[in-house]
């Protein structure tokens, strides 16, 4: 026999899992941000050497949308399925696919930052302050890989509103260190960037710290070493199946919205500004 909702108690199951979702994704663009705006007190230069700067999280978030996007369909279809153990075998080729882009991007950002800041601009200030950005906050990047994809689990299996109150507290956890950290608020030395870089990664933390801890309670799906040893071929294809149009979607449209960003470094310090 089929069973039939109505339109109101389908508006409000899709709400339900939407509006958390929709806030999540907005915790998240606020929290890539946060850093720019809290900086337009201390200096112009600061200002758009770190927005600048801030340009490889933009592709970074990019890269790892595409994961997301793949991963949630996969996810869905298993759980909804009551498979749980084939959620859990997508879950650990996810973690190594994440795993070895945020090392990548760690990697990057704390042995050539001054490299990758040339591309952004040739304004020798920019790329000096940038470079410091970088390389503090690089570490973040480790953490930002994995919690995207805890949270993005939490989305998948029910926990939807878990995942966007995660998000909304790392961002207030980051915003009130960045003010505390960047001004010298409580007595504290005003660092400026470094307040700025070292907020981002105490913040990022905190949120990976959280999400592992809040993904696994209650039955949920865990993240298995056996099965990252030996993660499954089969659903591999399935998933970049979906994933390589999405991730080259994604790559070609922000690398060409990047370009914007780079003309404007390359014309100085007031039109980044």
């Amino acid at each position: 026999m089929q069973s039939s909702i109505t339109w109101r108690e389908f508006l409000r199951q899709t709400l339900t899992l939407a509006l958390p979702i929709t806030f999540q994704q907005l915790m998240l663009a606020l929290s890539s941000c946060a850093d720019t705006l809290m900086l337009t007190n201390v200096g112009q230069n600061e200002l758009s050497a770190v927005s600048l700067a801030t340009q490889f999280q933009f592709i970074f978030s990019l890269c790892l949308a595409a994961l997301t996007l793949g991963m949630s369909i996969l996810v869905a279809q298993y759980w909804g399925a009551g498979n749980t153990n084939a959620v859990e075998r997508v879950l650990a080729f996810i973690m190594l696919y994440a795993g070895g882009l945020s090392l990548v991007f760690f990697a990057l950002t704390l042995l050539i930052p001054e490299t990758l800041m040339s591309i952004m601009t040739n304004d020798a200030t920019l790329i000096a302050i940038g470079s410091q950005y970088l390389r503090v906050s690089s570490v973040s990047y480790l953490f930002i890989g994995l919690s995207q994809m805890y949270l993005c689990l939490m989305k998948n299996v029910g926990a939807a509103v878990t995942g966007m109150t995660v998000s909304t507290v790392g961002v207030i956890v980051h915003v009130a260190l960045n003010a505390v950290l960047i001004y010298g608020w409580f007595g504290l030395p005003a660092l400026g960037i470094f307040g700025a870089a070292i907020s981002t990664v105490i913040s990022r933390a905190i949120e990976l710290v959280w999400s592992v801890l809040v993904a696994s309670r209650n039955g949920r799906p865990r993240l298995r070493l056996s099965m990252m040893l030996h993660p499954d071929v089969a659903l591999q294809k399935d998933f970049w199946k979906y994933s390589l149009p999405v991730l080259g979607n994604e790559l070609v449209w922000g690398c060409g919205f990047t370009m914007y960003t780079v003309i404007m470094g390359h014309l100085g310090t007031d039109a980044v500004a």
